[in-house]
């Protein structure tokens, strides 16, 4: 009998909207969102104001739109009081309004909120349209019978026949003027007749019978209606007059206030009230604003308005840079070029043209070709006169032309720059993107695709501040030069670039160091040098970093591979921080900038300015995280997380198994969730590291993150969701529960999305991830090396080694001669890491057997072709990238499309404790909960029932993943 009894109350526990009054209950401006069994209710902080009911929500400053199995009803936002239950299809709210349009089939109301009163009528359609600056918001009710209400619920105007639309029209007055403005009107269609209303009053402007309205449906702006009565088309002004009687089969508006206008006897075109061609022409163009055309059978004439002459062609003549005309003579048949409102340019004596794409060419009746001058150019006749012409460099700016032996160069853009002559070579060089030409005399002179001389003698000086020049080329290297005395004060350099925002420092590049110097021209590196990086997108190959005045990069000796800190102030370079790093990377708060050393172990001490000093802050992080917007860093350290400031300052205590950072929404300080590293459970910390909570929760949300509609309502909702198996609810800034309910009352239902069916969209997820990061899912234990406690680089290199069959411990020097001397990467001194280009090259030898031939170009297209080249983006990406991640997974994609890849290959074991983040994600994506899916759900599982889900679906994989990995590499 007990038991019945206990057994009775859990159920009716578990039956019920369970409430579970909180401490300290808050009374909320607004109803907030709750969720209990993974649908959503409404609380007012003190009690429930809603069953858990909902699906989804969508917050308006008044009301809110709730969604209940598929149809829509509409809460009170200060009360939770039902306006209108879900029964709707949609619902239109405007943000500011009183007034809902409601659709439930091809039907469609308008609801007063304020009384809830439903219109008796019924709509075809119902539109919230913007209409005026007195009328911002405007609902058009349509169908047999329409009316316009504005946001309030006032009646603009009353339920009539008829159709009501919108037309925008220009004023007349601004007719031909460039940025006219518009005015939008409200026009009724019915029985044959149209009727204006003006916008502000809404007392009709006329009414026009026996006239129907054509919609001006995406043409442009114009100040008239299209109106068709009697079966033709015609114009009216605003005042109701016709300004084109309605006497044309049809009428279409162009740009610049023309009208096409055809008639019975042909086209026609009128402009600003006035007929300016009859509609008795074959066709009409407008070629330009002041320019238009009539084209009869045979001949195309184009007419200046402003100079009120014409010029007429043969049929396919064309307009040149907007007032030239290249065309045929009517008598005679013969080619050239006119100017409209004037005479001819070139005389009309040609037989023949030619071009484009390259060029537009006049022929002689000789054969001879001459160029037609590009619109950047004064049209005239050609001067020279050649046989052929060659495109230089893939682009149409620059032209090789030839008359016989004779060769010479054409520029687009600054027209002749050499006449032909015999003995010249022209030709395009690749490398250094430029057009050389070689004179019958031996000299060679270079031009850019701008058509100019580019200099590359040493007697050219590039001016880089008041004291020094550079001096150079490509080839023989550049230095720097006094510019008063002329005397050289560098060694030779492969170039030169400026630092800084004030140009403050000179970055001499010089292989894998670079040198620096003031911008007097003092050397700043003489025992110790800038290591350079792979420059990528915008990245400097260098990076410099200004704290409290002081310019801090990283500093390398000459005898040593170890990085330093070092700092460039008054006008000296000195080692801040030992050499004993591989790398140095700045890393910034919200307010603060501060730099994490890599050590050769993986660890990285953070160093950080404290009383005007440059010092090692913390030593031997094993992660160092910062958030954007938070003036915090999160480091791990030995066993565990803390809060640090960004000057290395340990702000909390407690070594935790994991931070995030709860944000509470604009201008609203947030907190910090941690995770007890026993318990696994979570509380919540300050930005300064204090304990609010307990770690009492399953997990800690920032409320927008859980309810992404109420990104524009944080003043009046409590910034965090707690979770816990039992409870759902919400916390203060200072971690005080402020609402609680029951989050589960009942088991959720758990369903998968089958793995085994080819055609299903799981599977070809596994096959996506396998294609793009084996290393996930594909196990490659043998030949190949997993070293323990080792960068990425190392890895990387132990398995390329044992690819090219080194020693597992050779290291990336011994891996990259290997790599040269066979031929399969080229030799390149200035290389410090491998790149992107290295890599589609070995993967071009992976994949053949044999070395790359392929110029720069083709390989890089070649690998795009293949998916190999790895889209990277943005500041962020590069302060966080590790390239040597992508190079790895980039290996061993490739060894899967080899047979001696594919016989190591197995697939993974999956298991609870060793997901990674992207298994976990493809597995959770396979998850349903309640019908929903697991990106549909604005919470997660409880740990319990996620565990017990993810150990279902890892052994169904386990099961089936050899067999999916075969069926891959059989594709392969």
């Amino acid at each position: 009998m007990k038991k019945q009894i206990i057994t009775a109350c859990t159920a009716l526990l578990l039956g019920a909207s369970a409430w579970i009054p909180t401490a300290q209950a808050a009374n909320f401006s607004t109803i907030q969102p709750y969720i209990t069994d993974y649908k959503i209710g409404f609380t007012n902080g003190a009690k429930l104001s809603t069953q858990p009911v909902y699906d989804e929500f969508s917050r308006y400053t008044t009301y809110t739109v709730v969604t209940k199995a598929g149809k829509k009803g509409i809460l009170d936002n200060k009360t939770g009081k039902e306006i209108t239950p879900a029964i709707w299809d949609n619902i239109d709210l405007p943000s500011s309004g009183k007034i809902a349009i409601v659709q439930k089939g091809g039907w469609f109301q308008y609801l007063d909120l304020v009384t809830g009163k439903l219109s008796a009528a019924k709509f075809a359609g119902g539109h919230t349209i913007y209409l005026s600056p007195a009328h911002e918001t405007v609902i058009l009710m349509v169908g047999q019978t329409s009316m316009l209400l504005d946001s309030s619920g006032k009646v603009l105007i009353p339920p009539t026949a008829g159709k009501l639309s919108m037309v925008q029209l220009v004023d007349p007055s601004q007719a031909g003027k460039e940025d006219t403005k518009t005015v939008r009107y409200v026009l009724r269609s019915a029985s044959k007749q149209v009727t204006l209303y003006d916008p502000v009053t809404f007392v009709p402007k006329f009414t026009l019978k026996n006239a129907e309205l054509i919609p001006n449906e995406g043409g442009p702006d114009t100040a008239y209606l299209k109106v068709r009565s009697g079966g033709k088309e015609g114009l009216v002004d605003v005042t109701g007059k016709y300004v084109l009687a309605p006497n044309y089969n049809a009428l279409y508006f162009w740009n610049n206030d023309y009208v096409r206008v055809e008639g019975p006897k042909g086209v026609g075109l009128w402009r600003n009230g006035k007929m300016i061609a009859e509609p008795q022409y074959t066709d009409v163009g407008i070629p330009s604003g002041d320019i238009y055309s009539t084209m009869t059978k045979d001949s195309i004439t184009y007419h200046s308005i402003s100079k009120g002459s014409s010029l007429t062609f043969k049929k396919g003549a064309e307009v040149l840079q907007d007032r030239y005309v290249l065309g045929q003579d009517v008598k005679t048949g013969l080619y050239g070029i006119a100017e409209i409102g004037g005479g001819a340019v070139i005389p009309f004596v040609y037989p023949r043209v030619e071009g484009p794409p390259a060029a537009r060419l006049l022929v002689r009746s000789d054969g001879k070709k001459g160029l037609i001058p590009s619109w950047e150019q004064k049209m005239a006749e050609p001067t020279v006169w050649f046989d052929t012409l060659t495109t230089l460099g893939g682009t149409y700016s620059m032209l090789a032309i030839q008359d016989g032996k004779k060769i010479g160069l054409y520029s687009e853009t600054r027209g002749l720059l050499l006449a032909p002559e015999e003995n010249t070579v022209i030709t395009y060089d690749q490398k250094t993107n430029r057009i050389l030409v070689k004179a019958a005399d031996g000299t060679t002179t270079a031009y850019g695709f701008d058509g100019k001389v580019i200099v590359d003698t040493e007697e050219k000086e590039r001016i880089l501040t008041d004291h020094l020049a550079v001096v150079g080329n490509p080839e023989k290297g550049y230095v720097l030069v006094d510019r008063e005395t002329k005397e050289l004060i560098s060694k030779t350099y492969p170039g030169f670039y400026m630092e800084g925002e004030d140009k403050k420092l000179i970055v001499a590049l010089d292989g894998k160091v670079a040198d620096l110097y003031t911008p007097e021209g003092e050397l700043l590196t003489r025992e110790i040098q800038i290591p350079l990086g792979e420059p990528s997108g915008n990245q400097a190959p260098a990076t410099f970093t200004m704290v409290d005045g002081v310019v801090y990069t990283a500093g390398v000796k000459a005898d040593s591979d170890k990085w330093a800190l070092v700092s460039i102030k008054n006008g000296q370079l000195l080692p801040v921080s030992e050499f004993a790093y591989v790398n140095v990377s700045t890393r910034n708060t919200a307010k603060r900038y501060f730099f994490t050393l890599g050590r050769p172990d993986g660890t990285s001490d953070l160093w950080a300015v404290v009383n005007g000093e440059m010092t090692r802050q913390v030593e031997q992080a094993i992660a160092v995280q910062t958030v954007d917007g938070l003036d915090r860093v999160f480091i791990e350290k030995g066993t565990g997380w803390d809060v640090y400031s960004p000057e290395g300052q340990r702000l909390s205590n407690g070594n935790y198994g994991s931070l995030k950072y709860l944000s509470a929404g604009v201008g609203k300080p947030g907190a910090i969730a941690y995770q007890d590293a026993k318990t696994g459970g979570w509380g919540l910390l300050n930005i300064d590291g204090k304990q609010l909570t307990a770690p009492t929760f399953d997990n800690l949300y920032p409320s927008a993150q859980v309810f992404p509609q109420l990104w524009q309502d944080t003043s009046s909702q409590s910034p965090f969701v707690f979770l816990t198996k039992q409870r759902f609810g919400y916390l203060d800034q200072n971690g005080q529960e402020t609402f609680q309910t029951a989050f589960l009352t009942k088991k959720p239902t758990i369903t998968y999305r089958p793995l085994i069916t080819q055609t299903s969209l799981s599977y070809s997820d596994i096959i996506r991830q396998i294609r793009q990061n084996p290393l996930e899912l594909v196990a490659f234990d043998k030949p190949y090396s997993w070293p323990e406690g080792v960068t990425s680089e190392k890895r990387f290199f132990a398995n390329l080694a044992l690819n090219v069959n080194l020693p597992k411990e050779a290291g990336k020097e011994e891996v990259l001669a290997e790599l040269i001397g066979k031929g399969i990467i080229k030799a390149d001194d200035t290389r410090s890491d491998l790149r992107d280009e290295d890599m589609f090259a070995l993967s071009y030898y992976m994949e053949t057997g044999q070395i790359s031939q392929m110029t720069s170009p083709q390989l890089w297209e070649w690998a795009s072709k293949r998916g190999l080249v790895i889209q990277r983006g943005g500041h962020d990406y590069y302060q966080t990238m590790d390239l040597y991640t992508e190079y790895h997974q980039l290996f061993f994609r490739e060894l899967l499309h080899i047979p001696a890849g594919q016989k190591t290959a197995q697939a993974k074991k999956l298991s609870v404790a060793t997901l990674s983040p992207a298994q976990k994600n493809m597995l959770e994506s396979l998850i349903i909960v309640n019908g929903k899916s697991w990106d549909q759900l604005p919470l997660p599982l409880p740990k319990e029932d996620w565990t017990k889900a993810m150990n279902t679906l890892i052994d169904q994989y386990n099961k089936q993943a050899p067999q999916m990995l075969a069926n891959y590499l059989k594709q392969q």
